[in-house]
């Protein structure tokens, strides 16, 4: 009987302990360079492609990027259809460092913007002729996310280029960013800078030109899209109104106005 007895409470003791024998074993979790979760590619489609208040695409504009981030480093490449190119097509690279310090959020970072298939000596859009149209940019920026209702944000950014846009000389661009967390996970925003370009073959005759610009916005998240709506636009300085002129058959002065933007975009 003594047997049995101990038979049975060997086959209980064995019985609770199937079960966790049974549990798969949670999948650990991937680290290193190689990780999945430090590569993402979002996917863009906008009503207009405005890069500082000014139309590059002159309507409708399909874009992407591809992004790599591991331990604050970051690379990517960003594409867009663009009017200022022969092939229509743009190619910007990225790469930089996100670091934070005392409160604040830091990112340096360097930019170069191509223009693949662009003929330097022709045009077939608002390219410009004679000069080269790549060029570089560093930017520098800092953030910081209050903890307070709504998460209130403000950032600066600045901007420069040794040879900016259609060989024009040295340019700057200072830029400030606002933002805030409204009820239901909307988001809202605006944004302000100010351009300034010393001429050289582009606009060299005029002395370069120096402009203001601006954009405020809302967006929500619904089921991995996200949707922006906002108003953006220049103050149309004198000097910027006759760097895109008035002219037939194409009107360059559209291209600086204000307009509202609508933006669908996912991330992978």
């Amino acid at each position: 009987m003594k047997r049995s007895l101990l038979a049975s409470a060997i086959l209980l003791a064995c019985a609770g302990a199937n079960p966790v024998f049974a549990q798969d074993a949670a999948p650990a979790e991937e680290t290193g360079p190689l990780a999945t979760k430090n590569f993402s590619s979002t996917i863009y489609l906008t009503t207009d492609y405005r890069f500082r208040g000014i139309s590059n695409s002159d309507g409708p504009a399909l874009q992407g990027s591809i992004d790599y981030t591991y331990d604050g480093f970051f690379v990517g490449v960003w594409g867009s259809n663009t009017e200022f190119s022969d092939a229509n097509l743009e190619l910007d690279f990225y790469g930089g460092y996100r670091f934070s310090y005392t409160g604040l959020d830091f990112t340096v970072q360097g930019l170069y913007y191509t223009y693949p298939g662009e003929d330097k000596d022709a045009t077939e859009g608002f390219d410009p002729v004679g000069v080269d149209a790549d060029y570089a940019e560093v930017n520098f920026g800092v953030s910081h996310t209050f903890q307070a209702p709504l998460s209130p944000t403000v950032g600066f950014n600045y901007y420069y280029s040794p040879n900016f846009f259609g060989d024009d000389e040295a340019a700057h661009a200072f830029q400030f960013n606002g933002g805030l967390t409204l009820p239901m996970g909307i988001g809202a925003y605006v944004m302000g800078g100010y351009q300034t370009v010393k001429g050289d073959k582009s606009s060299g005759g005029m002395g370069g030109y120096n402009y203001a610009y601006y954009q405020a916005g809302t967006n929500y998240t619904f089921k991995g899209f996200k949707l922006d709506v906002s108003w953006t636009g220049t103050d149309m300085d004198e000097s910027l109104k006759e760097f895109y002129p008035n002219t037939s058959p194409d009107n360059f002065r559209k291209l600086v106005e204000g307009t509202f933007l609508f933006t669908v975009s996912r991330t992978f």
